[in-house]
């Protein structure tokens, strides 16, 4: 790839100038209502799509980026005060690429790239690069392509259609379309402000059963909202592993491929949600760096699987992580009553105030017994292993959560007791990937604690717990 700076393909010109009319959509429609539709109105609202357009192509003229070749990658940006990010090629975790509607139109992608130790957004984007020029890009940041599509995987694992709907209604993905109806709904509210003030709240039932009603369609939108955005998320899931690196490529509108290099990642997760644990199902989350705080659906290994077989997936698609999950040796059965203490306390603090409130005394008993359900299946469910250097580490929260990763690998781990701890001889040990990810194990015995700590760090001798 040449060292000199390099401009996006010309689609970026619009889709920057679709960008910034986006953004300054909603003024120009409160401007628009707020004028009654009056010509001066009309033409100011023109000249703001129009200065919002010229913003756009301004912002996609001065956008530049190149990899020098001491290998480093550098987008410089900004039209009155421009900026430069400067990346080293050593610390690039992965190279992405979206593909919404409007890039497909166009033959263009985006590229994001995530570093090691980065924040919650991409360090670089690019918003539209070119097949051939992501290849070169991609080459060049040492995420290559495979060298032809007729190089077949070593592996490689698609979701079918009835494991989508499954996944869909199982794992819901909130997060996929509570942006576009979080911003529809802020353009209503303004446009149907005087509605609201001329008495829709007075319209609302006030009986128990009607606002019940209420909020019965509410939680249903949201869940059918949900589910949408589960399958928009997931639809054309495939995952490959070649030699070295792992490929998934997913989505439906916006469509998405990462190339994962397999040393980047420090862990795998199996999550049993509350939906699926009846059922024996569960998802495997991939923890790296990069993806620290990527939402969901792009931590997805594997959106759906059987959990008796989630060893086997992960041992074919990440190998260095293939250990079995069970059997798990679990916390001593005398550590059961301080699973339990907790939810019976917040339980309990809970039901005297319900009771304080609306005189509902007898809700009491039925969240005692719902707190002693979850102590109980937080006791049954928590336990490690440590084998063939890979640590597994289960705990439950809402959801059933099983950490597995190379000992070596781990970004900490740690020993603790509070006092009463202490003299009842227990103590906790806690595990941290490099993506930030913990898991804790609770109420061991003291000694396997201990053993549990040093085990995992055998070169490192430090005091007891």
């Amino acid at each position: 790839m040449s060292p000199e700076p390099r401009r996006l393909h010309p689609a970026g010109a619009v889709l920057e100038a679709l960008k910034a009319v986006r953004e300054a959509l909603l003024p120009i429609v409160v401007l628009i209502v707020v004028g009654g539709g009056r010509s001066s109105t009309a033409l100011l609202a023109v000249g703001g799509i129009a200065v919002a357009a010229a913003a756009g192509y301004l912002r996609w003229r001065s956008t530049t980026y190149r990899v020098r070749e001491d290998e480093t990658l550098i987008l410089r940006s900004g039209v009155f005060s421009p900026s430069e990010t400067t990346v080293p090629v050593s610390r690039v975790s992965s190279v992405d690429t979206e593909q919404g509607p409007i890039q497909r139109l166009f033959g263009v992608q985006e590229v994001l790239v995530q570093t090691a130790g980065g924040g919650s957004e991409p360090e670089i984007v690019l918003g539209a690069v070119t097949g051939p020029e992501v290849a070169r890009l991609r080459e060049a940041l040492g995420h290559p392509e495979r060298a032809t599509d007729h190089d077949e995987p070593a592996v490689r694992v698609r979701l079918s259609s009835g494991a989508l709907v499954v996944a869909a209604v199982t794992g819901p993905q909130l997060g996929v379309l509570l942006p576009l109806v979080a911003g529809l709904g802020a353009v209503a509210d303004d446009l149907l402000e005087e509605s609201f003030d001329s008495g829709l709240v007075d319209r609302l039932p006030d009986t128990p059963a009607g606002i019940a009603l209420v909020v019965a369609v509410v939680v249903a939108a949201i869940l059918v909202v949900s589910v949408l955005g589960a399958i928009v998320a997931f639809t054309g899931f495939t995952v490959e592993r070649d030699e070295d690196r792992l490929r998934i490529r997913r989505g439906l509108l916006q469509r998405r491929a990462a190339s994962l290099p397999l040393h980047r990642v420090h862990a795998v997760r199996v999550v049993e949600g509350l939906l699926r644990r009846p059922f024996g199902l569960a998802a495997l989350r991939v923890e790296t760096v990069g993806y620290r705080s990527e939402p969901v659906s792009t931590r997805t290994l594997f959106p759906l699987v059987r959990t008796a077989q989630a060893p086997a997936l992960i041992a074919r698609l990440v190998p260095s992580l293939a250990t079995d999950l069970q059997p798990l040796e679990p916390p001593p059965r005398r550590a059961l009553r301080r699973y339990l203490a907790t939810p019976l306390t917040l339980a309990a603090l809970a039901g005297v105030a319900l009771s304080l409130a609306t005189a509902a005394w007898w809700a009491l008993v039925p969240l005692l017994v719902i707190a002693a359900l979850e102590g109980v299946g937080r006791f049954r469910a928590a336990g490690w292993r440590l084998a063939g250097g890979c640590v597994v580490v289960r705990e439950r929260r809402l959801a059933r959560h099983t950490i597995v990763a190379r000992a070596e690998r781990l970004q900490e781990h740690a020993c603790s007791q509070t006092p009463l701890q202490r003299r009842a001889g227990l103590a906790d040990v806690a595990v941290a990937v490099g993506s930030g990810r913990r898991g804790r194990l609770a109420h061991l015995e003291a000694a396997t604690a201990d053993d549990l700590f040093h085990r995992l760090r055998p070169a490192t001798r430090r005091p007891a717990c």
